[in-house]
Protein backbone atom coordinates (compact mmCIF):
# COMPACT_ATOMS: atom_id res chain seq x y z
CA UNK A 1 0.00 0.00 0.00
CA UNK A 2 1.82 3.28 -0.84
CA UNK A 3 2.16 5.56 1.85
CA UNK A 4 0.71 3.45 4.43
CA UNK A 5 3.03 5.02 7.09
CA UNK A 6 1.60 8.63 6.13
CA UNK A 7 -1.75 7.14 6.25
CA UNK A 8 -1.20 5.74 9.46
CA UNK A 9 0.15 8.43 10.83
CA UNK A 10 -2.58 11.44 9.50
CA UNK A 11 -5.30 8.82 11.16
CA UNK A 12 -3.50 8.80 14.43
CA UNK A 13 -2.83 12.30 14.70
CA UNK A 14 -7.07 12.58 13.67
CA UNK A 15 -7.71 10.28 16.39
CA UNK A 16 -5.20 12.11 19.16
CA UNK A 17 -7.04 15.32 18.55
CA UNK A 18 -10.45 13.60 18.88
CA UNK A 19 -9.16 11.66 21.48
CA UNK A 20 -7.48 14.79 23.47
CA UNK A 21 -10.43 16.83 22.66
CA UNK A 22 -13.33 14.41 24.19
CA UNK A 23 -10.99 13.86 27.55
CA UNK A 24 -11.43 17.40 27.95
CA UNK A 25 -15.24 17.35 27.27
CA UNK A 26 -15.45 14.31 29.72
CA UNK A 27 -12.95 16.61 32.74
CA UNK A 28 -15.03 19.70 32.31
CA UNK A 29 -18.70 17.98 32.23
CA UNK A 30 -17.32 15.76 34.88
CA UNK A 31 -18.93 12.77 32.91
CA UNK A 32 -16.13 10.41 33.89
CA UNK A 33 -18.31 7.14 33.04
CA UNK A 34 -17.34 8.32 29.76
CA UNK A 35 -13.18 7.75 30.73
CA UNK A 36 -12.69 4.19 29.61
CA UNK A 37 -13.84 5.39 25.82
CA UNK A 38 -11.60 8.22 26.05
CA UNK A 39 -9.15 5.66 27.06
CA UNK A 40 -9.54 3.44 24.09
CA UNK A 41 -9.71 6.58 21.56
CA UNK A 42 -6.68 7.54 22.22
CA UNK A 43 -4.97 3.92 22.66
CA UNK A 44 -6.10 2.02 19.33
CA UNK A 45 -6.63 5.23 17.63
CA UNK A 46 -3.98 7.73 18.42
CA UNK A 47 -1.17 5.80 19.91
CA UNK A 48 -1.17 2.70 18.18
CA UNK A 49 -2.06 4.16 14.73
CA UNK A 50 0.78 6.50 15.30
CA UNK A 51 3.63 3.45 16.34
CA UNK A 52 2.43 1.69 13.12
CA UNK A 53 2.74 4.38 10.84
CA UNK A 54 6.57 5.20 12.64
CA UNK A 55 7.43 1.58 11.97
CA UNK A 56 6.15 1.58 8.65
CA UNK A 57 8.72 4.79 7.91
CA UNK A 58 11.46 2.85 9.87
CA UNK A 59 10.78 -0.41 8.31
CA UNK A 60 10.50 -0.12 4.73
CA UNK A 61 9.73 -3.61 3.76
CA UNK A 62 7.05 -4.09 5.67
CA UNK A 63 5.53 -1.41 4.13
CA UNK A 64 5.86 -2.94 0.71
CA UNK A 65 4.53 -5.65 1.63
CA UNK A 66 0.77 -6.52 0.75
CA UNK A 67 -0.01 -7.11 4.40
CA UNK A 68 0.40 -3.74 5.30
CA UNK A 69 -2.89 -3.16 3.41
CA UNK A 70 -4.78 -5.67 4.85
CA UNK A 71 -3.80 -4.52 7.89
CA UNK A 72 -4.64 -1.15 7.70
CA UNK A 73 -7.98 -2.15 6.22
CA UNK A 74 -8.33 -4.26 9.53
CA UNK A 75 -7.39 -2.12 11.80
CA UNK A 76 -9.39 1.28 10.74
CA UNK A 77 -12.19 -1.01 10.16
CA UNK A 78 -12.18 -2.27 13.35
CA UNK A 79 -10.81 0.51 15.01
CA UNK A 80 -14.18 2.56 14.25
CA UNK A 81 -16.49 -0.35 14.64
CA UNK A 82 -15.39 -0.78 18.43
CA UNK A 83 -15.03 2.67 19.45
CA UNK A 84 -18.89 2.85 18.45
CA UNK A 85 -19.70 -0.04 20.14
CA UNK A 86 -18.48 0.69 23.29
CA UNK A 87 -21.06 3.04 24.72
CA UNK A 88 -23.49 0.98 23.04
CA UNK A 89 -22.29 -2.04 25.29
CA UNK A 90 -22.08 0.47 28.51
CA UNK A 91 -26.00 1.29 27.83
CA UNK A 92 -26.36 -2.36 27.55
CA UNK A 93 -27.69 -2.33 24.17
CA UNK A 94 -25.48 -4.66 22.70
CA UNK A 95 -22.07 -5.87 22.82
CA UNK A 96 -21.99 -7.09 19.34
CA UNK A 97 -20.23 -4.02 18.07
CA UNK A 98 -17.68 -3.73 20.89
CA UNK A 99 -16.76 -7.43 20.45
CA UNK A 100 -16.70 -7.86 16.49
CA UNK A 101 -14.81 -4.51 16.38
CA UNK A 102 -11.98 -5.39 19.03
CA UNK A 103 -11.91 -9.06 17.29
CA UNK A 104 -11.44 -7.17 13.55
CA UNK A 105 -8.54 -4.78 15.58
CA UNK A 106 -6.63 -7.93 17.01
CA UNK A 107 -7.17 -9.47 13.08
CA UNK A 108 -5.26 -6.65 11.95
CA UNK A 109 -2.65 -6.52 14.77
CA UNK A 110 -2.12 -10.18 13.84
CA UNK A 111 -1.72 -9.55 10.03
CA UNK A 112 0.53 -6.74 11.27
CA UNK A 113 2.68 -9.24 13.38
CA UNK A 114 2.72 -11.89 10.47
CA UNK A 115 4.16 -9.06 8.13
CA UNK A 116 7.09 -8.25 10.93
CA UNK A 117 7.58 -12.21 10.95
CA UNK A 118 8.08 -12.35 7.40
CA UNK A 119 9.52 -9.25 6.15
CA UNK A 120 11.00 -7.54 9.48
CA UNK A 121 14.11 -9.67 9.48
CA UNK A 122 14.79 -9.29 6.13
CA UNK A 123 18.25 -7.48 4.59
CA UNK A 124 15.71 -5.20 3.27
CA UNK A 125 14.07 -4.29 6.03
CA UNK A 126 17.35 -2.12 8.05
CA UNK A 127 15.80 0.47 9.74
CA UNK A 128 16.36 3.90 8.38
CA UNK A 129 18.89 5.76 10.01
Amino acid sequence: MKNVDRWFILIGLLYGIFGFSFGIWVGINERFEQAHLHAHVNLIGYASMLLFGLLYRAFPALAESRLAAAHFILFNIGAVIFLCGIPLAQAHQTVALAAGGSMTVLAGLLVFLANYLMNGFSAGARAKA
